[in-house]
């Protein structure tokens, strides 16, 4: 999946019908994903992404501050993503939902096992849902 046909999913899912706010909270939502994955799992999401996503999960992995978190409220997860893409949190909410989605459909069903089970716990249950 390209990059374009990424960002047109997230948007129709979400239902913005705005492609900036879509390509912000597409990017900000997988940037914020990979500060909690580790390294070696960031890597191997990155062979499946298009390259400007995989640029943005690189940058998210550069950005931890030595491993990958253990915990993480959603909420807190929620401020991430709408930080990142200058956006309120609770406007973020859906959009971060309909990248979770897309990215289901992007990667490979082992590859999404592997990331929701290396993410917090409290992170799985928004790739579980």
């Amino acid at each position: 999946m390209q990059t374009e046909d990424f960002i047109a999913r997230v948007e129709q899912a979400s239902g913005v019908n705005d492609r900036t706010v879509a390509t912000n909270v597409t990017f900000a939502t997988i940037e914020s994903l990979c500060l909690h994955l580790p390294q070696e799992e960031i890597r191997q999401l990155t062979s499946q992404l298009p390259s400007e996503l995989s640029q943005s999960a690189l940058k998210g992995g550069q950005q931890q501050s030595g491993q990958a978190e253990d915990t993480v409220a959603l909420d807190d997860f929620y401020s991430e993503v709408a930080t990142r893409a200058n956006m309120d949190a609770t406007d973020v909410r859906e959009p971060v939902r309909a990248v979770i989605e897309t990215l289901k459909q992007a990667v490979t069903t082992g590859e999404f096992v592997d990331v929701t089970f290396d993410l917090p716990p409290e992170l799985n249950t928004l790739l579980a849902s």
